[in-house]
């Protein structure tokens, strides 16, 4: 059977070219870990996968950044060249991703181009693709823009534009919860994270020390839809002694001495945080619209660890996880904390459950589903 050649349009970041380009303001180790998750299951299923990056930078300088190229995930990565400065850096990517797309169709023909998100860097590259190389054209769709409240403008704009327009050309759709199907008409199915080898390896092999406390842990957005609020406000109904570890970038107020706030740490820590910790904590607003375009895509490191984990009652999750979570409703920080000192009476019969949603998400068998689409 031929092995099918896929290019990846994404905006991954290796420290290599987070240092050079200077662009560690826009680096998300989120957005690296579901194209690390995706990528992972297409080679897992004889796929030869190349990436392409924008390499995004998003200053003033007016610097043009040559192209690099670079190997990570087992596969090779070309970081476009670009132009730093706004807008000009997004034309510039799509006239370059094009252009490598084109010299990469010609050296050997691609079967498929997957793209992040509807992103203008990329998505247009796609586009371009589709229409002038006839290659079939597949978007990995979560939040688009229209769901992200900070963007105004002209800015906002572009996207919902670029989001309206690419749509119309797709092949397929790599969505990541249920709610978006409705929105597409061509084959899709629905990806809501991948669980990574490594990271499931290393927690296997993991020698986990007992804590001297229960130890609860919240890693990932302090911004207002991730829920952060609701679990320093459920701290004020839990009178566990316990420890409580934050992490991520930005800032919180708590003056709740059982607090300790981490800040924004190598991802090496975080890691080590989520093995050793008792109880993992996601807590997303189900009642924010971002809910409805959107998965917590840490919930897939969290159930590597085989740790206990508290959920808001997002449906997507639920029907995700079963009865391997425990749920809080209505964002309620009092049936958060209810929640929490629940968990430690069902304990090992959690941890099976927990278990065998971490196999069924492994990328083995994520990537099968992909490529029934493709």
């Amino acid at each position: 059977m031929k092995m099918r050649r896929i290019l990846y349009l994404n905006n991954f970041m290796t420290e290599k070219v987070v240092k050079c380009r200077k662009n560690h303001t826009i680096f998300s180790q989120p957005a690296n870990n579901k194209v690390s998750g995706i990528t992972e299951a297409l080679t897992a299923n004889d796929c030869e996968v190349k990436i392409l990056s924008s390499g995004l930078v998003n200053g003033k300088s007016g610097k043009f950044y040559k192209k690099l190229e670079d190997r990570a995930l087992n596969v090779d990565i070309i970081y476009c060249s670009i132009i730093d400065f706004p807008l000009i850096n997004t034309i510039s990517s799509i006239f370059f991703m094009y252009n490598q797309i084109k010299k990469e169709n010609a050296t050997r023909k691609v079967d498929n181009i997957i793209f992040y998100n509807y992103k203008p860097e990329v998505a247009w590259a796609a586009w371009l693709a589709k229409k002038r190389l006839h290659i079939p054209i597949t978007v990995e769709y979560e939040d688009g823009y229209s769901h992200v409240g900070e963007i105004h403008g002209l800015k906002a704009w572009i996207f919902n534009f670029t989001e309206e327009k690419v749509k119309k050309s797709v092949d397929s759709a790599i969505l990541v919860n249920s709610h978006l199907k409705k929105y597409y008409s061509v084959p899709s199915v629905v990806v809501r994270g991948i669980v990574n080898n490594e990271f499931f390896r290393k927690c296997k092999e993991y020698k986990k020390e007992k804590n001297e406390k229960p130890t609860i842990l919240y890693s990932g957005g302090l911004d207002e839809e991730r829920g952060i609020g609701v679990f320093l406000e459920s701290l004020k109904y839990n009178d566990m002694d316990c420890c409580v570890i934050v992490s991520g970038k930005g800032n919180i107020e708590s003056d709740d001495p059982r607090v300790d706030f981490k800040g924004f740490i190598p991802y090496e820590e975080v890691q080590k945080l989520m093995m050793q910790s008792d109880v993992l904590v996601q807590c997303q607003l189900s009642k924010n619209t971002f809910a409805k375009a959107s998965f917590p895509s840490k919930l897939f490191e969290y159930i590597a660890t085989g740790n206990m984990i508290v959920s808001s009652d997002i449906d997507e999750v639920k029907s995700f996880a079963g009865e391997a979570f425990a749920y809080y409703e209505d964002d309620d920080p009092e049936k958060l904390a209810e929640a929490i000192k629940s968990l430690y009476s069902e304990k090992g019969k959690m941890k099976n459950k927990i278990d065998a949603l971490c196999e069924y998400n492994l990328p083995n068998k994520v990537g099968k589903l992909i490529l029934s689409i493709l």
